[in-house]
């Protein structure tokens, strides 16, 4: 039963690590979105492509909200199952003190840093968005 528990436990650590990697990632890709749509407006592009590219950036805002919402709730699932698993190996009691520790120390960047730090940037971009699109419509 010990293998079983630590293959499980090794699967759901890689599967937080992958989570956690595509949170970064879409926050990434509605960034370079963003930036995108900066360029264009240097550029001067017309009414109808930078209305269409402002509507693009809120929904590909709310697909990574979404995206990041999805994964904090099933952070939280996975490092319940990690615990579970790791009290059952009497590995938990052994780094609990070590965990602590380096959440002592992590500083402001650790609490800040997290899956609902993402959802909050996701959202700004959505609403810099949908400001931007409003007033293009009201100028055009």
């Amino acid at each position: 039963m010990k293998e079983v528990y630590l293959k499980d436990l090794e699967i759901q650590w890689n599967d937080h690590f992958h989570m956690r990697d595509q949170t970064w990632k879409t926050l990434t890709y509605t960034a370079v979105f963003f930036i995108g749509i900066v360029g264009l407006e240097i550029k001067g592009a017309n009414d109808f492509v930078m209305i269409c590219s402002y509507s693009l950036l809120m929904v590909v805002a709310v697909f990574g909200w979404s995206t990041a919402s999805h994964h904090r709730v099933r952070q939280k699932e996975k490092f319940a199952f990690i615990k579970m698993y790791e009290e059952k190996l009497e590995l938990f009691d052994l780094k609990e003190n070590i965990i602590n520790e380096a959440d002592a120390k992590s500083g402001p960047a650790g609490k800040i840093f997290t899956a609902f730090f993402i959802e909050v940037v996701q959202i700004c971009f959505g609403l810099i968005g949908l400001v931007l699109l409003i007033n293009r419509i009201i100028i055009a």
